[in-house]
């Protein structure tokens, strides 16, 4: 990495893609007195780009940039954002102690694993806003809110940088980064295909200059709402003028008919409707004036075979059990859906929460088909431990992945996926699964492993298939990495942060078993490591915190089996430094729960 200045503070500053985002901020930088070493540019429009805002900057590839810089800004398009980051990490150009910053709005942190894994400080910054990619948007970032994601310890550099580039940081959970991104675009985005439709309706009848007519209207209604929020809402709806609704639509169906073009009328009754169930949850509009509205816009699913329904009930999951009928079912709807058709296979035990919702909405999100499975592995259960008292709810499972919209579910029992016994051929987890987890529990990662394998058998096959795995499980999730890497499996491993409580307890279905002294109790868990993270305890102060916590008001207090910080890819002991990972292990009550937190 180039060193830029002997100024204290100042970075070397790579910026990757100079579309209107990546040049803007790279002369942001810039002009706070980082070094902008270098930047890519793809097509003509960009290079001109680069060439306007970053003079002098030159053009390099992308490896280019990232060996030369301290600081890597990544402004490429949300879907391009984890096939360049791991790319960049199998060809070995992340450096240890290299920011990475990415601005994408739809991911946290989560996307650049690959480059922390390498040592990198993984940061995620959205400036909220919108770009032309000209000089003028320079001074637009004055109080422009950032969305900010990054774990604990390096939070105030990511918060820093935006300060320095003069917006206002707004720190959004991992967890939530998705929400935040829609609820933006739906806000942003979907905004600008209403006042697009509202411009052409009065094109259509000649009004000149549609928007001026328009803007001192619109822009006093967004003024409004963000100021007062809905409750300044006016106009036919609110105030159940059921018959202007009603001519509202019967002019905008004939519209339609002339122009060949529903999508104003779909639009306009979908959120009249929206509106006016809104407005009267919060007892603006009363049940009969809300009746006669909704009647007045007409059947909920227009006849138009292009008109979009209303939300209907969610379609449940089809559910098989033999391993033959999963693998010819996966393969037989992948087909179906085309060669480019993707897979998102979930894999669970069952006793689902709201942490394997979270696996499974990000993977309904980014794929075609979405498949759960539900199976209690005995072989990944040692002597003693709960198999036999694992919860098991399997109605209520599927209850929750009907909603969630999963195609389908594999919940196989024993002797389905072991048929005739217990394998005599398994899966070694080798060095990585006889350390920490592996040393309490024996076995344990070449059960997981072996179980995880004939899953993985059954998904694949001439379709790109997606695994979703949470952090929680940090060792479990990095063995499974290995061993995708190292026996060449054709499935992605996409690693979900941690979903906590409120109260940040990571999500288990072991806290099922926790009574109200125990789960008080067991917050020391994720408290310690958050305090370890920000550098207010040592490890071993940590340690002495963990096992002097009593479980309600007698003598038993958590017993702590291990706590330790390690190296993400080998789990080999390391000082406590950014970059690296802080496990815990221990049993509160009669329940071992586990818990991590990056550094």
């Amino acid at each position: 990495m180039s060193t830029p200045s002997n100024r204290p503070g100042r970075l070397g500053v790579g910026v990757i893609g100079a579309g209107r985002v990546g040049a803007v901020l790279g002369a942001a930088l810039r002009s706070a007195g980082h070094a902008v070493v270098g930047v890519t540019a793809v097509s003509a429009e960009s290079t001109e780009r680069a060439e306007l805002l970053l003079p002098g900057v030159p053009v390099l590839t992308v490896p280019e940039v990232v060996e030369r810089a301290e600081l890597v800004l990544v402004a490429v398009p949300d879907d391009h954002l984890p096939e360049l980051i791991s790319g960049l990490a199998q060809g070995g150009h992340w450096q240890p102690g290299q920011l990475v910053v990415h601005v994408a709005g739809r991911w946290g942190t989560s996307v650049l694993e690959p480059a922390r894994a390498a040592g990198a400080i993984p940061l995620a910054i959205h400036p909220a806003m919108t770009f032309t990619g000209m000089s003028m948007d320079l001074d637009r970032l004055a109080e422009c809110p950032f969305g900010v994601t990054a774990p604990a310890a390096v939070l105030p550099i990511a918060q820093a940088l935006v300060v320095e580039m003069g917006g206002e940081p707004v720190v959004i959970p991992e967890a939530d980064r998705t929400l935040y991104h829609a609820a933006l675009t739906h806000g942003a985005n979907n905004l600008t295909t209403l006042i697009g439709q509202a411009t052409q309706v009065l094109e259509e009848i000649g009004v000149d200059e549609p928007s001026r007519v328009l803007g001192a209207l619109s822009r006093a209604s967004v003024d409004n709402a963000l100021r007062s929020g809905e409750s300044t809402l006016t106009g036919p709806v609110v105030r159940g003028d059921a018959g202007t609704v009603r001519e509202h639509r019967l002019a905008l169906a004939e519209a339609a008919l002339a122009s060949g073009r529903e999508d104003v009328l779909r639009t306009y009754t979908f959120m009249a409707r929206a509106t006016a169930d809104r407005a009267k949850d919060r007892g603006a509009l009363s049940p009969a004036d809300h009746q006669r509205v909704v009647q007045a816009l007409g059947p909920d699913a227009p006849d138009s075979p292009d008109s979009p329904a209303l939300p209907q009930e969610p379609t449940p999951p089809v559910v098989v059990t033999s391993p033959q009928e999963f693998r010819t079912l996966l393969r037989s709807r992948a087909v179906a859906l085309g060669p480019e058709a993707t897979v998102g296979f979930v894999p669970t035990m069952g006793a689902l929460h709201d942490g394997h919702g979270h696996l499974v909405r990000q993977a309904r999100a980014e794929n075609d088909l979405v498949a759960v499975s539900i199976f209690v592995n005995p072989l990944q259960f040692g002597p003693g431990e709960d198999l036999s008292r694992y919860p098991s709810d399997l109605p209520g499972d599927l209850a929750r992945l009907t909603e969630l919209g999963v195609d389908v579910v594999f919940a196989p029992a024993v002797e389905d996926m072991y048929p005739g016994g217990l394998p005599l051929v398994r899966v070694s987890s080798g060095e990585l699964g006889n350390q920490l987890e592996g040393s309490s529990r024996p076995g344990h990662f070449d059960g997981v492993l072996t179980v995880v394998a004939k899953l993985f058998a059954l998904v694949t096959g001439g379709h790109q298939v997606r695994a979703y795995f949470g952090q929680k499980d940090a060792q479990q999730l990095l063995i499974i990495q290995r061993m995708v890497r190292d026996l060449n499996v054709d499935v992605q491993i996409c690693p979900v942060a941690i979903v906590r409580a409120p109260d940040g307890l990571a999500l288990s279905s072991r806290n099922a078993y926790l009574n109200d002294d125990e789960r008080a109790a067991a917050l020391v868990l994720s408290r310690t490591l958050q305090e370890l993270a920000q550098g207010a305890v040592t490890v071993e102060q940590a340690r002495d915190a963990i096992n002097v916590q009593q479980i309600g008001a007698g003598p038993d207090t958590v017993e702590l089996d291990y706590l330790t910080v390690v190296d993400p890819q080998t789990l080999q002991p390391v000082d406590p430094v950014p970059g690296t990972l802080a496990l815990v292990a221990a049993r509160v009550g009669t329940t071992r729960l586990i818990d991590n937190h990056h550094l």
